[in-house]
């Protein structure tokens, strides 16, 4: 008995094991030679041997040849399993399919003309949408529902009217099907194409859903007169519906809602709040009920803030109230408290209530910090002139947050009231506390008026180093003029972080004193000073500044060289080659470091030849990692002589991968 007997005896056998082995072997030998048997397996009782049978016709090269002979078993009446077999061929070939897929979408079998619907709408080739449109008007409800099934599979927006016209049979199963098509498509459907069918039960819940994804404007009343429906799952559905056309038309859904009788309504919606299992759903009632802004509304949304996932809707939501209805909002007031309370301070800040500053200027006078820091903050928001001196006096707070607040409260003031905040914050000058000097000159520095310049340039030479570093900021946003001798008198702050500050505004500045003042700093102790001395010389002396430049190369700190390297190769370009070539001698490796780089941009390539043997065994792995780069860039090909050296000795795994990687990259001569 040959091979393919034994194949045969073993697919014939009763135990499903064996057969699975038959085909197995006849996948290791020719399973052309078993192509009968394979067909045969397709049709198999065991849904494990149908699928090794598919799996290995796939794998076949004459599969595709086949497609015509796969598509006859979907004729096979009485074997199922045989026909499941040839649906999921014909899905996984594909596109290749399509074509004798179409050839065959007439034929007389309802059956297999479903069968291929299914497949095309599986396979999701846009050539199949026109025989999906023919297969609505199908004598078969059961092809005229996949039809329309598959189209919104498709999201075929071309396929939109023939399925409105087909929603005119009286079919419901049809019915159903097409407004979940018309769903998934999402493409604008006028409420008048779909009122018809709006009375029936069987289609309410889809109707509405189809309205939220696919209505236009004129679909919105209809949804909200569904938030009531005697149907749970209606009204559940046209939460929803609300929620997603009001991303197309947001305005039409407010003003509906404001003028719709908001009582019942409200009471529907507000049922979905405390629901466990659908956060959609939850999100949609907290913006509905914003949008009707019912009193009643306040408590469940200041309680559902305590929701993380929630919160931000819910504030959302409470804002759009109070924008509407901020007397809801007022009566609320004396019914909370602790973050209730702060969160409704919030919520009238950002509806810019005017009516509430009673209320929050009672809430800056509460034992919980937390409600003073909102009502601070919204105080800021409103705007109210008459409320700068209790800001003022938040200042005084032992909370860090209420002072912080009441600071930008302040500069929220100050931008729109510059006279008043001025005067209300400089007796604030001269507290004897730093920390209220502190925020006094935090809040001032930031009014648009230069005239502020004067007081604080006092502040500059404040006793406490606090309030001198906020002092100074303030000539960041001004051309300083005539206050440049009270910088230059700051290059001798025994704060060091006064003086970083100053030398960055005199590298901004044209002026001489300013230079002379950067000339100084060169001297200063702090590092950070010196190199944003060096880099400010460079920006506004230019070549002036090279002899300055030259010196800093040898100062004892790195990043002060770096800095003089930088900017001498900004100013001189090639010319500075010179000092790079200096600076791969400096016992500071990212000194070294930053040579190469500059070398490797501005340097003729004569620079390498004579250093790279001397830093491809550098000390430090960092240097010979940034000198195998620049050898490469300079030199090309020619530097491939020098890695495999280096590489034959190196012992650190990233240089070593580096190197690795520079020499694949490299051509070979």
């Amino acid at each position: 008995m040959d091979t393919i007997d034994l194949i045969a005896k073993a697919m014939n056998s009763p135990d499903e094991e064996e057969r699975l082995q038959g085909l197995r072997d006849l996948a290791a030998g020719d399973p052309l030679a078993g192509l009968d048997l394979i067909f045969k397996m397709f049709g198999d009782c065991s849904w494990r041997v149908r699928k090794e049978s598919i799996d290995l016709f796939l794998r076949m090269p004459i599969s595709r040849d086949l497609i015509g002979e796969i598509i006859e078993l979907l004729h096979a009446e009485d074997n199922a399993g045989l026909r499941n077999a040839a649906v999921e061929m014909l899905t996984r070939i594909g596109r290749d399919a399509v074509p004798m897929l179409l050839d065959q979408a007439g034929c007389g079998d309802h059956d297999v003309r479903k069968f291929i619907i299914d497949i095309l709408g599986d396979i999701a080739d846009p050539e199949a949408i026109p025989t999906l449109i023919r297969g609505l008007g199908d004598d078969d409800s059961n092809v005229r529902a996949a039809a329309a099934e598959n189209l919104g599979k498709l999201k075929a927006a071309q396929a939109v009217p023939a399925l409105l016209k087909a929603m005119q049979q009286p079919d419901l199963l049809l019915q159903f099907t097409i407004l979940d098509a018309l769903s998934r498509i999402a493409s604008p459907v006028a409420m008048t194409e779909l009122l018809p069918y709006k009375d029936e039960k069987l289609l309410r819940k889809a109707l509405i859903d189809c309205l939220g994804k696919a209505g236009d404007a004129s679909a919105i009343s209809e949804l909200i007169a569904a938030l009531t429906d005697s149907m749970r799952n209606v009204r559940e559905a046209a939460v929803l519906a609300l929620g997603e056309i009001s991303v197309r038309h947001p305005e039409q859904v407010k003003q509906q809602l404001a003028g719709c009788e908001k009582g019942p309504v409200a009471v529907a919606v507000s049922g979905y709040l405390d629901d466990e299992y659908n956060d959609s759903l939850k999100l949609a009632s907290i913006r509905i009920l914003g949008w009707l802004a019912v009193a009643d509304a306040v408590e469940p949304l200041l309680r559902l803030l305590e929701n993380e996932s929630l919160q931000q809707e819910a504030l959302a939501a409470l804002v759009n109230l109070g924008d509407v209805n901020s007397p809801a909002l007022l009566r609320s007031w004396p019914d909370v408290d602790g973050n209730r309370r702060a969160s409704l301070a919030y919520v009238l800040g950002e509806s810019r209530c005017i009516e509430g500053l009673p209320l929050l200027q009672q809430g800056l006078r509460d034992d919980d910090p937390q409600i003073v820091r909102m009502s601070a903050y919204a105080l800021g928001k409103i705007g109210a002139a008459q409320m700068l001196p209790d800001l003022v006096a938040c200042l005084q707070s032992h909370s860090s947050e209420v002072q912080e607040a009441a600071s930008q409260a302040l500069i929220s003031l100050g931008h729109q009231f510059p006279n008043e905040t001025f005067t209300a914050l400089l007796p604030l000058m001269s507290h004897k506390d730093s920390t209220q000097r502190m925020f006094a000159v935090i809040v001032l520095r930031e009014l648009n008026d230069p005239a502020v310049l004067d007081t604080l340039s006092l502040a500059v030479k404040d006793p406490a180093a606090e309030v001198r570093r906020v002092a100074v900021k303030v000539f960041e946003r001004y051309d300083v003029g005539e206050h440049i001798s009270t910088l230059l008198l700051s290059l001798t702050d025994e704060d060091a972080e006064v003086r970083r500050t100053v030398v960055e505004i005199l590298g901004n500045c044209n002026s001489e004193d300013a230079v002379n003042g950067l000339q100084l700093a060169l001297q200063d102790e702090d590092i950070w000073v010196r190199s944003s001395a060096v880099r400010g010389l460079g920006r506004i002396s230019g070549e002036r500044s090279r002899p300055f430049l030259e010196r800093a190369l040898s100062d004892p700190v790195g990043l002060v060289s770096i800095a003089a390297l930088e900017t001498l190769a900004g100013l001189a370009g090639v010319e500075a080659c010179p000092h790079m070539i200096a600076a791969l001698n400096h016992p500071d490796e990212e000194v070294v470091t930053a040579a190469l780089k500059l070398l490797t941009r501005y340097g003729a390539g004569n620079w390498i030849c004579e250093h790279a043997e001397k830093l491809l065994n550098h000390p430090y792995w960092v240097v010979r990692a940034q000198i195998a780069r620049s050898a490469v860039e300079v030199l090309g090909v020619s530097a491939r002589a020098l890695l495999e050296t280096r590489l034959a000795v190196e012992s650190e795994e990233v240089v070593r991968q580096q190197l690795t990687d520079l020499l694949a990259e490299l051509p070979v001569n």
